[in-house]
């Protein structure tokens, strides 16, 4: 069995988990949601949220650049309900890039 890492294991593994946690913080600050409804639209639990909001485990992801735009167009989907654009988003900014093979959904 080999336990070998691909680029698929670093975007289920840090990209998704760091966007979801810039996304809460928008929602939180700019549309002013509660961390229940949050964890919600973001599929992980309302503790995730509030360890998001208080940015105690985004230390690993500094590595990771991504600009305020995007994740303020990912949140505004994600408020209107537009998996499509919202997905959109994601594999524009992506470190795999807008990959037809690519399978990695946001939740």
């Amino acid at each position: 069995m080999t336990n070998k890492k691909t680029s698929y294991d670093y975007v289920a593994d840090k990209f998704i988990p760091f966007i979801k946690a810039k996304t809460a913080a928008v929602l939180s600050s700019k549309y002013g949601l509660t961390q229940q409804s949050i964890s919600k639209m973001l599929g992980v639990s309302q503790a995730e949220i509030s360890k998001y909001l208080k940015r105690s485990d985004l230390g690993s992801y500094s590595a990771i650049k991504i600009k305020k735009k995007d994740i303020d167009a990912f949140a505004k989907s994600v408020m209107m309900k537009n998996e499509y654009d919202a997905q959109k988003v994601i594999c524009g900014i992506c470190p795999k890039g807008a990959n037809k093979s690519c399978y990695i959904m946001i939740k």
